[in-house]
């Protein structure tokens, strides 16, 4: 399939004004009526009328009522071509049979489990009517959905409901038949077009804008699952109130629907006012959901809202502006979950995620900007850059630029693009307007160049900050050196100096901040927190001096990227004792936390590599000593604390140190880790369990904190071998009626790696318990999956034949596989078997789900970091896979993992 390249971008011939739908939904196949009224573009030249349609047999074609012979059009490989369309406005009238029953790809209209569903984003539309099937084209849509009322009492799209009634019987089957008729007031792309129809259970409530409007909210979820509803209304009716005061956006229509849907690709879409949802997130309350998961949805709800306006208001003018609504809206749902829960630990866990998703995507061959440039398949390009990278784009502008001067960039942004297909451009254009009002006002204000701030949406790979620093104890003088640099990715050899916002703080011997001075800075310190300053990178090379620092023969301690106000590593060797004071005493939450996964980093490299450093880690288990009796922490802000680091950052930590990862010894190094501190910290654990089992019964997110950190206690005491921690955990698991999913959940990650009988005990009734709530029994699939055991391959061939298994369902796909990726010593194991395993799983999944199969193929990726025998096994598994007949999804990402060689 040829490229796609943002640089070949065209305006559309012709403006479509208005689109109307009539479908007609049978048991055997569907049947869209279009009218899709156009209009010359003034702003393109003249040309073709080039529609856009998979597996759609057509019926009719028409002009203003002009049946269209074959010969006035080409009907080709996906594509409808009308060479010489009229010259003014016209309505193009077409009919299509599909069939939606035997749709596998879960795009464009499919049925799954009885229930008609859409997912139109990327190009999904095209899978249901001949269409433009561009974002840049704006209409305005009018459904009418003709249904079977027994099958589908329910039938909703996009917009207000105007028009309910019944039809004549079906004349086969003499069934009675009804229809529903959508209007959709704000023009939109085609692929925010949403349809449901199928027997569901519906949850109201109400929302009053905050200019008065009533707002009728509904949850549909299939007969029995109302119960589980009550936490995603809520996490709804708190995204609305937040946008409101936040941003001052109002939601626009009379009525907003959410369904929750099993099988379902993405984790939600944002479709005017019809928001589709993967049920997990959705159904959940205390005894269903983890404290996690919990906050998840409430995140994932606010999310989609927020597209109303970041996304959907304003939309994106071509794919290659995917990040425009994704990083934006992320940066938001963000926001809105630190807004409510606390911004310090939200921030660390955001971080983590980044660390182990995006630097690997950024350090591998399916690297990309931000902003693409190219593409096959699109729906590739739904990844961690995007959305999470995309994010820390807009964060960086708000660190830069600071809250009142990044809401009027906003305001100018909304101001200017409501209603229009817009770019990432047009956004830091805002921003760059916003900020030279702010600048005027506040001659002080950090200054920096948007021109080179744009780099960072055209540039992929992760920078590298490499510091060095002297210290003048004479003087009370700090140098230091700060050299960027990004390495090179597929495609971009050559990498410019970026803006890179540094927040650093200096603490002295007892812990508290110092003042940061720079040397010929009249500005005061950036407020970002106690002796934060902020500082400007954007040379390759600079010299920085702090000045007016206590004259003493110690340097201060180096406290940098605080609230890490960069998507950067940093390459600085900063000895052990500077890491184990930042880790007792910073004040900057997130550089406390990080000062500890550097040192836990060493602690396990140093394991991995066959000899430990006994030295490193009785500093640990002081440290950690100390922080579980510090009475001025939160118990979550302790289990964040002792938080062990992911195997992609601990992967990544053994290429920077020049050393060939091993996923099996590092894992292996991990447990043994584990329980070397649940062995030397065993009472200062059990202290810290008495604590907080009073807390355990108390509802989200009450109590959080102390769930979070019995989790953490009772895998550590479990991984030393105390069997009271094991027993604990079976009981948490096994307990009937609580006392909650996430210490039953927490109880089994304890029990996890050990092949102990209170493991098998626990899983089996876990499943018991469950087995008829597939939402959570992905959560023991994927348990069983990543087992660490000697038969893993075999277990998870017995999974995916297993009876409650849904082959139908990504959810459950994940858990398997993916639980399967995560399972270090099986998938990794020296002979190549889990590879080759893994290959063959993913060309069969290919051939009826691609975008899942695509999103799978990438944990090949960094083939090329491990040695020579793990490398060559793991590229064999991608030459396997690429002698399948794959699709284009999943061909593009196997031949960019080959094409890294």
């Amino acid at each position: 399939m040829p490229l796609v390249r943002l640089a070949d971008y065209r305006p559309a011939p012709f403006l479509l004004e208005r689109t109307d739908l009539v479908v007609q939904l049978h048991a055997d196949h569907s049947e869209v009526a279009a009218q899709l009224a156009f209009r010359p573009n003034p702003a393109a030249e003249p040309g073709p009328l080039l529609l856009q349609g998979v597996d759609l047999e057509l019926l009719e074609l028409a002009i203003d009522g002009r049946k269209l012979e074959p010969g006035a059009y080409q009907l080709g490989a996906g594509e409808l071509l009308i060479a010489e369309p009229p010259t003014g406005s016209f309505l193009l009238e077409s009919r299509v049979r599909l069939h939606p029953h035997s749709n596998t790809t879960l795009e464009g209209l499919y049925v799954s489990g009885g229930l008609f569903t859409t997912q139109c984003e990327a190009e999904g539309f095209r899978r249901i009517t001949f269409h433009p099937d561009r974002p840049d084209l704006l209409s305005r849509f009018r459904v009418r959905i003709e249904a079977d009322r027994a099958s589908c009492p329910v039938l909703l799209s996009n917009g207000n409901c105007v028009e309910t009634g019944e039809l004549p019987a079906d004349p086969v089957s003499g069934a009675a038949r009804h229809f529903a008729s959508w209007d959709d007031p704000f023009p939109k792309p085609s692929y925010l077009f949403a349809l449901v129809a199928g027997q569901l259970e519906e949850v109201t409530d109400t929302f009053t804008t905050a200019s008065g409007r009533p707002v009728a909210l509904r949850i549909h979820v299939e007969p029995g699952d109302g119960p589980y509803t009550a936490h995603a209304m809520a996490s709804l009716k708190r995204a609305m109130a937040w946008d409101g005061q936040r941003y001052g956006l109002e939601y626009d229509l009379d009525e907003f629907n959410i369904v929750a849907v099993r099988h379902f690709n993405m984790g939600a879409m944002e479709n005017k006012s019809l928001n589709i949802f993967n049920s997990k997130l959705v159904l959940a309350d205390a005894e269903t959901a983890t404290d996690g998961e919990l906050e998840r949805i409430e995140s994932v709800i606010g999310h989609e809202y927020f597209h109303n306006w970041t996304g959907n208001r304003i939309t994106c003018r071509d794919w290659f502006q995917l990040s425009l609504k994704e990083g934006l809206t992320v940066f938001r749902d963000q926001c809105f979950t630190e807004d409510l829960h606390g911004a310090a630990l939200n921030r660390i866990e955001n971080v983590a995620l980044l660390r182990n998703t995006q630097f690997r995507e950024d350090a591998g061959p399916t690297a990309h900007p931000v902003q693409p440039d190219a593409y096959q398949a699109i729906d590739n390009f739904y990844t961690t850059t995007i959305y999470e990278k995309g994010s820390e784009l807009i964060r960086m502008l708000h660190t830069l630029l600071g809250e009142e001067t990044f809401m009027r960039g906003m305001a100018l942004y909304v101001s200017r693009h409501d209603g229009t297909a817009a770019t990432c451009e047009d956004f830091v254009q805002a921003m760059e307007d916003g900020a030279a009002q702010g600048w005027a006002a506040d001659p002080l204000a950090p200054r920096f160049d948007f021109s080179q701030f744009r780099r960072w949406y055209h540039q992929a790979g992760t920078p590298r900050l490499h510091i060095q620093r002297h210290w003048d104890g004479d003087t009370g003088v700090l140098e230091l050196l700060v050299q960027q640099h990004t390495p090179a990715t597929p495609g971009q050899s050559d990498k410019q100096p970026l803006v890179i916002p540094l927040a650093l703080g200096l603490l002295d011997q007892a812990g508290e901040p110092l003042a940061v001075q720079l040397e010929g800075d009249p500005a005061a310190a950036t407020p970002k927190g106690a002796g934060t300053r902020l500082l400007v990178i954007d040379q390759a090379e600079q010299s920085l001096r702090l000045v007016g620092l206590p004259r003493q023969h110690h340097p201060p301690a180096l406290s940098l990227l605080r609230q890490f106000s960069a998507p950067v590593l940093l390459e600085m060797g900063r000895p052990t004792a500077e890491l184990v004071h930042l880790l007792a005493a910073d004040r900057d939450p997130f550089a406390r936390w990080d000062a500890g996964q550097v040192l836990l980093r060493q602690a396990v490299l140093a394991r991995a590599g066959g000899g430990g450093d006994g030295l490193l880690e009785e500093e640990l288990i002081d440290a950690f000593g100390r922080i579980l009796a510090d009475p001025s922490l939160s118990e979550a802000s302790r289990s964040v604390l002792l938080a062990l680091p992911g195997m992609a950052e601990l992967e990544a930590a053994c290429s920077a140190a020049g050393q060939e990862p091993d996923p099996p010894a590092l894992f292996a190094a991990l447990l043994a880790l584990q329980g070397r501190f649940g062995t030397a910290l065993a009472e200062p654990l059990a202290a810290a369990l008495e604590r907080c089992m009073p807390q355990w019964g108390l509802a989200w997110p009450e109590g959080n904190g102390d769930r979070l950190l019995t989790g953490t206690v009772w895998s550590w005491l479990v991984a030393a071998g105390g069997e009271s921690g094991g027993a604990a955990a079976r009981a948490a698991v096994a307990a009937v009626g609580g006392p909650s999913m996430t210490l039953a959940r927490a109880g089994l990650r304890a029990l996890q790696c050990q092949p102990i009988p209170e493991r098998q005990q626990a899983l089996d009734a876990f499943y018991q318990r469950w087995q008829h709530r597939p939402v959570i029994l992905d959560a023991w699939f994927g348990l069983e999956a990543s087992a660490p055991f000697a038969d893993g391959l075999e277990r998870v061939a017995r999974l995916l034949e297993h009876p409650r298994f849904d082959p139908a369902a990504p959810n459950s796909v994940r858990a398997v596989l993916g639980g399967l990726a995560a399972n270090a010593p099986v998938f990794h194991a020296a002979d190549g078997s889990g590879y080759s395993f893994m290959a063959e799983r993913i060309a069969e999944l290919d051939q009826r789900n691609p975008i899942t199969a695509s999103r799978l193929a990438k944990i090949f990726s960094r083939w090329q970091s491990y040695g020579p025998a793990r490398a060559a096994a793991m590229r064999g598994a991608l030459e396997q896979l690429a002698a399948a007949s794959l699709s284009t999804n999943t061909a593009e990402v196997v031949g960019q993992c080959l094409g890294a060689s």
